[in-house]
């Protein structure tokens, strides 16, 4: 059978009409399913691998923010965080009251401002039309939480560890009764709860994801006492990433104080120069005060800026760093940390004398090391008492770190006390720099919440979690215990706002 050239002609146009198609078509195809892909990956990785949360509340300040103020204080210069109801906050680096109110301070209404505030700089009472400046304005405007990322596969191969920020599901419910529709927040959910308007055991559930830090873990006997965790009758340390975060700003000497309410510095005679951003010893004349100290003048409780209120525990646990450069002709720095009853001074000589480094407990030498500073040059010195172990660290290198926990829980007291010192003995010495913090206080709450007058034993798959603005969160010390399936994953990163990017420690 032959083919005609018209045949031939017909047979060899369509294939090729049907490969155009076929082409527009797989194209096509091909970006849906691209694009079903990334979506289904999305999903994928949302679920299992990373997904990201706000935070919505400050139970976890400074660390971490939910809506907030930020707060630049008027009498020294220093920025910090206050909470998003606060009307007034008082500055941790000179106790200045600062009004962050969001209402009229004259007809009590609240300030109108145009969006976005910082970009118009405008506030204005709508009632008695008094204009707010910027400068006491900005202190007064929310901003939303911070917005970060949730590792949900870390915990899959790695047991969560203490001091671990971690996210979970709460372990209360907010309840509405499917018959009466009434509704019973935070309540604990177990089978047969029945409805107090109606009886009806019918309701609808729904859950919050929660953000804190890990404390307690399966099996553990946990308590809070004088500011400090113990497990099992042993204090428990921070890891140094997590105690370089939770060390709070309490003196910054950068941010020079206009009007003081108390000294910050008190000398104890006349050979000390104290300026606005450093301190100058000078008692190396013939004759001169063998040692001489100046005292930090203000009392360090637990205030992190963030509450609106000064801190009512006195704590014990402190830090001061400072750079110092001895001049020709001085002997040695002393510096000294008192807690309580406990006085520990670390006494520095310089290289021109022969004497060492010591480290001494009231008046006996705990330690002891042939180091000395360089007269001329300038030195990083960094002391500190926290969780029981004293450090003295130079140019930041570790020289001294004693460990004076004899193992057993200590009774608990109404405050610590805490005193710093720092001077020297023949010496004529710059003090520049000078930075003080105090350690996180886990704070009892009122009688008889969980684990603060009492050792709380937790089952072999319970947490223990606890926010790190402590005198502010609702945590394991009001609702106990966190079950192992309710954990989420482990907070690793900050995106969002962008002057707040870091990793979570």
């Amino acid at each position: 059978m032959r083919c005609s050239v018209a045949d031939m002609k017909e047979q060899q146009t369509i294939p090729k009409v049907n490969d155009k198609t076929k082409k527009r078509k797989s194209k096509l195809r091909e970006n849906i399913e691209s694009i079903a892909i990334a979506i289904a990956l999305a999903f994928a990785i949302r679920y299992f691998v990373v997904e990201a949360f706000k935070i919505p509340t400050g139970s976890m300040a400074p660390t971490l923010l939910g809506e907030h103020k930020d707060a630049k204080c008027p009498n020294c210069g220093w920025s910090f965080y206050a909470d998003r109801q606060s009307e007034s906050a008082s500055c941790p680096n000179c106790q200045f009251e600062i009004n962050v109110s969001a209402y009229c301070g004259i007809c009590n209404n609240r300030i109108k401002y145009n969006w976005p505030a910082w970009l118009w700089k405008k506030g204005v009472c709508p009632e008695c039309q008094t204009r707010i400046a910027w400068s006491d304005l900005s202190n007064r405007i929310v901003h939303g939480g911070n917005r970060i990322l949730v590792n949900k596969f870390w915990y899959k191969f790695n047991t969560p560890k203490r001091w671990d920020v971690v996210v979970f599901v709460y372990p209360l419910y907010d309840l509405t009764c499917k018959n009466c529709s009434a509704r019973f927040p935070d309540t604990e959910w177990h089978e047969g709860l029945r409805c107090q308007r109606c009886g009806s055991t019918r309701f609808s559930k729904k859950k919050k994801d929660y953000i804190k830090r890990l404390v307690g873990l399966p099996g553990e006997k946990l308590q809070i006492v004088n500011g400090d965790i113990y497990i099992n009758g042993k204090i428990q340390r921070k890891p140094d990433h997590a105690q370089d975060t939770l060390w709070l700003p309490v003196y910054n000497s950068h941010y020079p104080v206009k009007e003081e309410t108390t000294p910050t510095w008190i000398a104890d005679n006349s050979v000390w120069k104290i300026n606005k951003e450093s301190l100058a010893l000078n008692n190396t004349s013939r004759g001169g005060l063998d040692t001489s100290l100046v005292s930090f003048g203000r009392t360090i409780s637990d205030q992190n800026g963030y509450n609106n209120r000064v801190g009512n525990n006195e704590v014990g646990d402190i830090k001061i760093r400072f750079d110092v450069t001895p001049l020709k002709g001085s002997e040695r720095l002393e510096l000294v940390l008192g807690k309580n009853n406990d006085v520990f001074t670390a006494v520095i000589p310089t290289n021109d004398t022969d004497a060492k480094c010591r480290l001494m407990r009231a008046e006996n030498v705990v330690m002891e090391k042939d180091i000395r500073l360089q007269t001329g040059q300038t030195h990083k010195i960094e002391f500190s008492n926290v969780d029981h172990v004293v450090s003295l660290s130079i140019d930041n290198k570790k020289i001294f770190e004693f460990d004076y926990d004899d193992g057993t829980v200590p009774a608990p007291h109404p405050f610590d006390t805490s005193k710093i010192r720092f001077g020297g003995a023949h010496v004529n010495a710059i003090f520049e720099n000078i930075e003080i913090f105090h350690d996180i206080y886990y704070t009892s709450l009122s009688a008889g919440t969980w684990g603060t007058s009492q050792p709380i034993q937790l089952g072999e798959k319970d947490y223990f979690m606890l926010g790190d603005n402590s005198r502010n969160s609702n945590d394991s010390r009001v609702w106990k215990f966190v079950p192992e399936e309710n954990i989420v994953g482990k907070a690793f990163f900050v995106f969002w706002p962008v002057n707040s990017i870091k990793f979570i420690k």
